[in-house]
Parts: C-alpha cells; sequence; structure tokens
C-alpha cells in the first residue's frame, strides 16, 4: 500500500492540494493519503514533527503554484528561504529520506530555478515535474497516479504474503533457537527457572510478522506458562492492538531477556548481553518490517543495535516517533513505545498510549 504526502501552501495552492487530494482518492484508498500536518501539540518540537509524518510516507507531492517561490512574509523575506517554513521542511526531509518526491505544478506555474530554492531544496529543481491543466485535471492526476505506480510499485513497511514453505522454515528456524535458549545453562537466570520450575519466554505470533514488540524480560506469570504478556500488562496490549485491528497471532511479540528474574527488578547488563543475541536472531527470522520496542530497556537497546543517534533519548522523548532505519533485509521503521505497564501504574497513560499505537495503522 503506497502512502502518499501532499505538501502545499495554503496562500500559494489550497484549492488545488484540496482537488488534488479529492481526485487521488479515486485512485487509491484514504488512508493512503495525507495532508495538512497542522494538529502538532503545545511543546512538541514541531520539526522532528514534520520529518515524522513525512517519514512515514512514500511519495511527496510538491504542489507548486504561481507564488510557490516567492510569497514573502511581513517583513518582505521569502518564506520558503526561512528556516521555520513548514513547506521548506517537508520537501527538504523527503529529499533527504530518499522519498519519491514529484513536483506538481498547478495554476500555469513554472518550475522553479535552483537560484530560487534554498540549498536544502536544490535536488527539487532536478525533479521531473507533472503539470495539473484546469481543463484536463482528472487525466492530469491519472499520469501523476500511474508515474507513481511504477516508481514505487511496492511499499517496503509490507511485506508480501508468504507461502506454506516460508513459513515453514520459519518456524522450524524459530523452534531450533527456542531448543538453545531452553538449554542454555550459562544464562544467568538458568538457574532461578529451574529452582521455581519457570519456563523460557521465547516469544510468540506470526513466523512472518510485518510488526514486531520486544518488551523488557517476563514475570513470573510469563514464566509459569513460558508466554509473553498473559497477565495484566498483557490486557492492556490486546486492547491496544484490537484498536488497530490486530490480534496477536497478526503480530511478534517477544523480550530482551527471555527468563524471568528472581526479583521483580530492572535487567542486569549481563543479563541483556546473554539473551539479545537470541533477539537478534529472532528478528532476523521474522524480518518485521516494523519493530516497536517497549519501554527504555528495549528501546535503548534496539537503537544502539541500528547505530541511530536517538539512542541518547529518552523514552519520553520517543515514544510515537517513526524511526527510519535500515536492517541486513530492507528499511524499517523503529517506533518506540511506553511498556504496556505503563497504564497499570497511571490511568492516565492509557489515552497516549492508544495515540500512539494509533501511528502504527499506516503499517497495518
Amino acid at each position: 500500500m503506497l502512502r502518499i504526502f501532499i505538501n502545499y501552501r495554503r496562500q500559494d495552492s489550497e484549492g488545488y492540494a484540496g482537488r488534488l487530494f479529492d481526485h487521488l482518492l479515486h485512485h487509491v484508498e484514504r488512508e493512503q493519503v495525507f495532508i495538512d500536518v497542522d494538529d502538532i501539540p503545545a511543546g512538541v518540537d514541531f520539526v522532528d514533527a514534520l520529518e515524522q509524518a513525512v517519514s512515514a510516507c512514500d511519495v511527496l507531492l510538491a504542489v507548486i503554484g504561481p507564488q510557490w517561490a516567492t510569497m514573502a512574509d511581513e517583513n518582505g523575506a521569502r518564506r520558503l528561504h526561512q528556516w521555520n517554513d513548514f513547506v521548506r521542511i517537508e520537501i527538504a526531509s523527503a529529499l533527504r529520506l530518499g522519498k519519491f518526491v514529484v513536483p506538481v505544478l498547478v495554476g500555469r506555474a513554472a518550475m522553479p530555478s535552483p537560484g530560487d530554492l534554498p540549498e536544502d531544496l536544490l535536488a527539487l529543481a532536478r525533479r521531473n515535474a507533472i503539470a495539473l491543466g484546469h481543463h484536463s485535471f482528472a487525466r492530469d492526476v491519472e499520469r501523476l497516479v500511474a508515474a507513481i505506480k511504477e516508481a514505487v510499485p511496492a511499499n517496503p513497511a509490507f511485506k508480501p504474503r508468504p507461502n506454506f514453505e516460508t513459513l515453514q522454515r520459519k518456524d522450524e528456524a524459530l523452534r531450533t533457537i527456542r531448543a538453545e535458549v531452553i538449554n542454555a545453562q550459562t544464562s544467568p537466570l538458568y538457574a532461578n527457572r529451574i529452582e521455581n520450575g519457570y519456563f523460557p519466554v521465547f516469544g510468540e505470533g506470526s513466523a512472518d510478522a510485518n510488526l514486531m514488540f520486544i518488551g523488557e524480560a517476563p514475570g513470573k506469570n510469563e514464566a509459569k506458562q513460558g508466554r509473553p504478556f498473559i497477565g495484566p500488562s498483557g490486557m492492556v496490549l490486546d486492547e491496544m492492538l484490537a484498536g488497530i485491528n490486530l490480534k496477536r497471532a497478526d503480530v511478534f511479540v517477544t523480550n530482551l531477556v527471555l527468563d524471568c528474574p528472581p526479583v521483580k527488578r530492572e535487567p542486569t547488563p549481563e543479563e541483556i548481553a546473554f539473551y539479545t543475541p537470541f533477539v537478534d536472531r529472532i528478528i532476523d527470522i521474522v524480518q518485521p518490517a516494523v519493530i516497536a520496542p517497549l519501554g527504555r530497556f528495549a528501546t535503548g537497546y534496539i537503537l544502539r543495535k541500528l547505530g541511530l543517534s536517538e539512542h541518547k533519548g529518552k523514552i519520553g522523548e520517543l515514544h510515537g516517533r517513526l524511526i527510519r532505519a535500515a536492517m541486513p533485509y530492507g528499511d524499517i521503521h523503529v517506533v518506540p513505545l511506553y511498556h504496556p505497564a505503563v497504564v497499570l501504574y497511571s490511568a492516565s497513560q492509557k489515552e497516549l498510549l492508544s495515540k500512539d499505537f494509533e501511528k502504527l495503522k499506516v503499517f497495518v
């Protein structure tokens, strides 16, 4: 499913952008077209917010009208050359992220020359434009959609439906790792497992899931049954999944640490170092297009593993962000989330967690 972002300047081409939006809905689903990022909450870094919105899309359509490059503010300064111009930020983000960017000329506008553009938009001048004529608007949009589908035939955040052989191979590979975890006598938590009659909590779900959740460590209830997230936190997770039309069987759920610690506490560096090689192998087998780490420990590990600068950030700053990254098997998104247990300690956090899960809808 392609996702299209419409970028435009209201005073220059609002009517054309709305018309383009309406015509695109004849060719793609409503959920595939994004327009108007204007509900950024107070206190939020608007540059980050705009970059996240663009990051979640595959195509950016830069709607360019007659005054697009020359429109100025009350002081006579061109808006396009101001650092905080939304139009500039969105296009620059799309170019930097390697998105498919199409200049869309409306109102008989001409393509801007390099001299009209700030440095971070210079690459836009080399993009082939499509003009939408007043009387040929519908036909021109059809050409635009055809060009998009030819250039971006599939969304890297979605995987083709696996065949039986692929699922069988992946299931067998996961069983092999599960057996290794069961027999991992050198684990710092092996003695506690044996003493209490616990099971390792390997993970469960689709072996070819598009979306993988990684928690922190299993608790006693999970260890008694060998299943992740089956207690109160699991109920919260199931409710959040249902809110975006997903079930456990549609995703893969695991933890950073695969055995239950002897007391309820944070995982130790030794435990993380022992179990994360198994987690890495699980990721390599499932090959999710989206990884949603739950809580600060899982978030920190995944971001460091992928060499992302965001690993220095706190979960309070990172939750709900769409972070583009690369794995050996292809491009992915990382979407840090609060651990579902946050709702058990503070019911007011439920709405925030639900809003963050809503951002996963584009990957469903």
